[in-house]
Formats: C-alpha cells, structure tokens, sequence
C-alpha cells in the first residue's frame, strides 16, 4: 500500500512538472519568438509553486529549487528586455531539467528528495568545491594567465565570482555620431565604411583606420596594435563603439574616438559585454583588463553559476524575498539596463 502511495506521488510530482514546463519550454523555443504569445507566465508559475510546496513536504535542496524557479517569475512581464527574459526562462529550464531527473527515480518526492540531495545540492544548495576549483582551467586561462589572476587575489573559480567590480560604466545609451563633440566619453552604434591598415614611422607600431557611419555622420576610430581587427571590422559590419571623442585630424569635421571599447552586432546582440549595456570595471593589472574579465566572469558564470552555494537557509530567504545567489552574482557583474547607479 505504502508502494502504491509513493508510485501515485511520484507520478503526480512528474504530471506537475510537465504542467509548468510546457508554458516555459514553449516560451523559450526559437531564441524566446513566442513569449509574446505566452500571458500571464508570472502568476501561473507562482500559483503552482507555491501549491506544490503546500501539498508535500520536500527536502531543503529541492524545495530550494522550487523558490528559485518561483523566484525567477515574481516579476516576469514585457517590461523585462528580451534579453532577461530568455535568461530567466533558460535558468527556468535548468530547474526544470534538474528537477525532471529527481521525478524519474522510484521514490515518492519526499523519498526521493532525501536520497538525492548530495546530487541536488551540488547544484541547487551549492558545490563546495568550487572554493578548490583551480580558475586555470577555465576557458581561456591557462598556465600563463593564472600567474596574472594570482596577482590579483585570483587563484579559485568562487574567487572570479567574489572580485566584484570597483566600478560600472553605462555605455546603455547610444548617441548619434552627428552629436559628437570633442572631448565626451559616447557610446555609438554604426557600419563600418571604412578599414584600413596603415604603416607608422616606427616598424613596431601598427595601426587600423575604421570610418563608421550612421545616418547622421562619419567617425574615425584608430586601432594600435590589434591588426587581427581587420578581419573583425570588414566593411559593411556593424558594431558599437564606447570612447572619448576627440577632434579629427586634417578633416577636422570628422571627429574620432580613440582606444574604442567595441562590440559586433548580430544575431547575438545578448552576449554583448563591452558596450550598449552598463559594463563593470574591475581593478587591472599588467596583461589582464577589465575586457578579459567580463569574458571570463560570463563564462563561468554560465557554467557554474547554479553550482554556487547559498548558506543562508532557505525559509529565511523566502521569508526576506531575497535572490538566490547566482542570480545576485548575475547582478552585481552584469547590471541591467536602466538599473539606479547609485545603487550598484
């Protein structure tokens, strides 16, 4: 009898999970071209969290799994940029997927939820070892670059997470080249018209000339030693350009921007990290820059951010409306857009 009890359980945990996951799953194909046809997602996750967590009693790891997908959707609405909403729902989906695994294995939810929590809790309450994870082996590190990292107080994977930065940048706003006076610090988004490679007296010194255009006018950026730029920049490409503008030589009606933070447009416009967003600034040393660390912070907290662990207990997170930590990590490094700057 006690078989058949937990069998009904464990199919009644499966049946729900597949009732919350098709509004999500459906939301989230096709790079998220169906949320518009998604209504009231917000109120309909919540209302089925928090009556699961009404009707059973779950382990701590998994019913923090739970809060953070509920979390994820209290304030899930248009007013989110597109960007944070495909975020969110492919966090929703990692829960959904961890979650779907625990439902699988022959035990009713409060069962099962008590044999699977040193599985669960690696990555919903949090991997312990990550404290051990050398941040050399992270992509793009290397033996060279750990020795860099180390001057820095850098030497774990949690240690990237816990270098906060020291200050942000909004390079959110973009402003028509037309605009530009001398001696502003702008961010613009135009097409490139223009890329040339040109020799300096001193053989040591490269430089690339880029014009970018938009519909109100022309500006010169000039690249130092980044030849490999020439194939990045091809005329006809598109990017976004932060910088100090300064006057123009010879066509003084050109204005120029020089040492540009630059990002290409495309398809990928969500992974952009240097411009058209507000960007941290992080403490820098020789042969590591706040451009290295954004790309590794992203990185890894794509792949070990849900492995964070949160040590403060989970009814008082629910009780003070507080993020799960990887979420705040998320904040913290990569503010969104129209975030109050006297609060970061």
């Amino acid at each position: 009898m006690q078989a058949e009890t937990e069998s009904s359980s464990m199919v009644s945990f499966q049946e729900w999970l597949d009732r919350i996951a098709r509004p999500i799953e459906f939301a989230s194909r096709d790079d998220g071209a169906h949320l518009k046809a998604i209504t009231n997602l917000s109120d309909f996750i919540s209302t089925q969290v928090l009556s699961a967590l009404r009707r059973q009693t779950y382990s701590r790891a998994i019913e923090a799994r739970l809060i953070s997908l509920r979390d994820l959707f209290v304030d899930f609405s248009s007013s989110l940029s597109p960007d944070e909403q495909r975020r969110r729902l492919h966090a929703a989906g990692l829960h959904i997927q961890v979650l779907r695994k625990a439902a699988r294995r022959p035990d009713s939810p409060t069962v099962l939820s008590a044999r699977l929590a040193g599985d669960i809790e690696s990555t919903a309450a949090g991997r312990s070892d990550l404290w051990q994870l050398p941040v050399r082996f992270a992509k793009g590190v290397g033996p060279k670059r750990t020795g860099v990292l180390q001057r820095l107080g850098i030497e774990t994977v949690e240690d990237v997470f816990w270098t906060i930065p020291w200050r942000y940048e909004d390079r959110s706003v973009m402003t028509p080249i037309g605009n530009l006076v001398p001696g502003m610090v702008a961010s613009i988004c135009g097409v490139v018209g223009k890329c040339e490679a040109k020799r300096t007296r001193n053989r040591r010194l490269s430089m690339l000339e880029v014009g970018i255009e938009d519909q109100s006018g022309r500006l010169q950026v000039l690249f130092f030693n980044q030849p490999y730029l020439e194939d990045t920049l091809t005329v006809g490409t598109r990017v976004m350009l932060s910088g100090r503008v300064i006057s123009g030589r010879g066509d003084w009606m050109v204005p120029r921007m020089d040492v540009a933070q630059y990002e290409v447009v495309g398809e990928g416009m969500e992974s952009a990290l240097h411009v058209g967003r507000i960007v941290p600034v992080y403490h820098e040393t020789k042969g590591w820059t706040s451009r290295q660390m954004r790309v590794l912070v992203r990185n890894l907290l794509t792949d070990h951010g849900m492995d964070l662990s949160d040590h403060l207990p989970v009814p008082l997170r629910a009780r003070q409306r507080l993020i799960p930590i990887h979420e705040a990590f998320q904040d913290v490094h990569f503010p969104k857009t129209g975030t109050d700057g006297h609060l970061l």
